[in-house]
């Protein structure tokens, strides 16, 4: 989260209390601005409140015996009245006399000092809350109905290596990007530690979506045969032919949606020379590959 902090009223800054890379907490006071004027402006609303209240309550006990009249009562009520808006007023712009921060966090910039006589809307800090980080990235049409707030997202950052962290999707965009027709997806990742700086670059994996029981093969095994995908399976000692349908291409390997069996025993190497019923020599790969 990033607020960039203005000042509400202009005059003279008389106390500055923070500096860039500082920690700060939702509400210290960051900054104040003179506010004498409105200091004794204050004052004066106080003592006109107390000497109406005495008028009051003296007033209430004259119109009571019936030596006052109702217009004379209602003057003193007004007066009474005003003055406590005076008192009101007063005390919303010495409160934006002062800055304070919004959220628990760090200074990132300051761009005022003691001293300096700035105006109304003024930036005067950055202040920033990097314990929990936004993640922007785009999704194709093609897999937008398959992403939705609160899936998990794995991240990786080139910056550094070995440093694996998870997010949760919080939006997904209604309209697709104009320039990709991609969808703009926004996530929540936390940051204990602080070890991500906002904008740095990430690689993002979600997943898309479940397919329990689905087969996977290596990629390398099958082969474009007319339009269709074939592999080779080895059934007592012989090839046999099998028309495969792709799912999904994972990197080097293919998600099987139908075609092949569970357990079946799959040639994927030398397949290329092999015909329908030829007798195979089958040799295994060593466990582990």
């Amino acid at each position: 989260m990033q607020a960039v902090l203005s000042a509400e009223q202009d005059g003279l800054i008389v106390e500055l209390n923070v500096d860039k890379g500082d920690a700060v907490t939702n509400g210290q006071l960051l900054l104040r601005i003179d506010g004498r004027t409105w200091e004794q402006a204050r004052r004066r609303a106080e003592v006109e409140i107390r000497d109406a209240e005495k008028d009051v309550a003296r007033w209430q006990e004259l119109r009571a015996a019936g030596a006052v009249s109702v217009t004379e009562y209602e003057a003193i009520q007004t007066r009474k009245e005003r003055a406590e808006i005076a008192l009101a007023e007063a005390d919303v712009f010495l409160s934006q006399c002062e800055v304070r921060s919004p959220l628990d966090g760090w200074v990132n910039d300051r761009q005022v000092d003691l001293g300096e006589y700035i105006g109304k809307g003024q930036p005067v800090f950055e202040v920033v809350d990097v314990s929990r980080l936004k993640l922007v990235f785009d999704v194709p049409e093609k897999d937008a109905a398959a992403v939705a707030p609160g899936a998990e997202v794995s991240v990786e950052l080139a910056a550094l290596p070995g440093g694996h962290f998870t997010g949760r999707v919080t939006f997904v965009s209604f309209l697709a990007r104009r320039e990709n027709n991609a969808f703009r997806v926004e996530a929540l990742m936390e940051n204990a530690g602080g070890r991500l700086k906002p904008g740095m670059i990430v690689g993002v994996e979600l997943v898309r979506r479940h397919r329990p029981g689905s087969i996977v093969v290596p990629l390398a095994a099958i082969m474009p045969r007319k339009g269709e995908h074939v592999v080779y399976t080895v059934e007592d000692g012989r090839a046999v032919r099998s028309v495969v349908q792709i799912d999904a291409i994972i990197g080097s390997e293919a998600v099987l949606g139908a075609g092949l069996q569970a357990g079946a025993e799959l040639v994927v190497d030398g397949h290329r020379a092999l015909q329908d019923g030829m007798r195979v020599d089958v040799t295994r790969a060593p466990a582990g590959n």
